[in-house]
């Protein structure tokens, strides 16, 4: 059985790291409907500049099973912060 190799495990971390924008970014808007337009286009304003920081992040650390932690951690955290929305 050989091993995954590295750079597999950082670009899945990438990914992580982007979808947890999304998600977080989700749970910012439904947590303020009254602001939802206004709280949208400034969310992808501030997504859009984060995106390619966080994803390269990824391969920046020093280990890859620290960018999945890190990435899986917070797509946990948005994702719980949907769930428990009213």
């Amino acid at each position: 059985m050989t091993p995954v190799p590295e750079y597999a495990h950082r670009l899945v971390a990438a990914l992580l790291c982007w979808l947890a924008l999304v998600v977080w970014g989700s749970a910012i808007v439904n947590f303020y409907p009254a602001l939802t337009d206004a709280a949208t286009q400034g969310y992808r304003a501030i997504a859009s500049a984060l995106a390619a920081p966080a994803m390269v992040w990824a391969f920046w650390v020093n280990t890859p099973r620290t960018a999945l932690m890190v990435g899986a951690a917070l797509v946990l955290c948005g994702g719980f912060l949907l769930v428990i929305q009213p």
